[in-house]
């Protein structure tokens, strides 16, 4: 007689999707992984962080860095993005295959590239995402209920980072399968002729554009903030996703506050 085996159900079968963290209230606040280390992924997944980006754009990331790195993060409730390296469908099937929770496409400029990234992350009849999500659907555990949910437990967002991009602000908001405008400061500084300068008139303009135009669509806004101190400032002018640094950049700043504290 044959007796039924009880499987736990894995924490690969249950990862928190972003739209959980925004609905939380105040801003969720996130960082950018470049480091591609799983370790320090790991790390972040024990703390009280609401999403985290692994950056295939900016960092050294490979293959095997990337799945490693949503593999630490899996079972804990930060939400687990990927930026991918440019609006490609292959990269975003690719990220959302091995678990991704959603992907943020960088350089988008009008509402045709949003809506074709939007359209990589969504399975037919809302999008042309291809079938293979090995990994994302526990490993064949559950692939029709993967396949009847993903659509919308996915989240794509879309960078602004050119004046063309806050020009075409609302237009993009508008794109069925958009979640967010993020903007890009570092980028969108460097294209209004102020390289390294994320403030002034200019800068505050787009953030007023994008801010209007996602709230207009009901879409979500986001922001890398380059300080402390602007972070709260976006988080007071209504930004809900506020990326407060990278890794990397907080451990050269923890380091060089540590010696400067043991060296007064």
């Amino acid at each position: 007689m044959s007796v039924p085996v009880s499987v736990p159900a894995h924490p690969l079968l249950h990862r928190p999707a972003l739209a959980e963290a925004l609905a939380a209230p105040g801003p969720a606040f996130g960082l950018f992984l470049l480091s591609g280390s799983s370790l320090l992924a790991e790390l972040c997944g024990t703390l009280p962080l609401s999403w985290a980006v692994l950056d295939l754009e900016a960092g050294p990331l490979a293959g095997p860095d990337l799945r490693h790195q949503l593999q630490a993060l899996t079972g804990s409730p930060v939400v687990p993005l990927v930026r991918v390296p440019h609006l490609q469908q292959h990269h975003i099937e690719h990220a959302l295959d091995l678990g991704a929770a959603g992907v943020m496409v960088p350089k988008v400029d009008t509402a045709e590239q949003a809506a074709a990234a939007a359209s990589a992350c969504r399975f037919a009849p809302e999008g042309s995402r291809g079938v293979n999500p090995v990994r994302a659907s526990g490993y064949f555990t559950d692939v029709a209920d993967y396949l009847a949910r993903a659509n919308a437990q996915t989240s794509c967002l879309v960078q602004i980072e050119s004046p063309q991009g806050v020009a075409e602000a609302e237009r993009i908001a508008a794109v069925p399968g958009v979640d967010a405008l993020f903007l890009g400061m570092g980028d969108l500084a460097l294209a209004l002729g102020q390289p390294g300068e994320v403030t002034g008139p200019a800068m505050d303009e787009a953030r007023a554009a994008v801010l209007k135009a996602a709230a207009a669509h009901g879409k979500a806004a986001g922001i890398f903030a380059y300080s402390l101190e602007l972070a709260r400032q976006y988080a007071a002018e209504g930004f809900q996703l506020i990326a407060f640094g990278n890794e990397v950049k907080l451990l050269r700043e923890a380091v060089l506050s540590a010696l400067a504290e043991l060296r007064d």
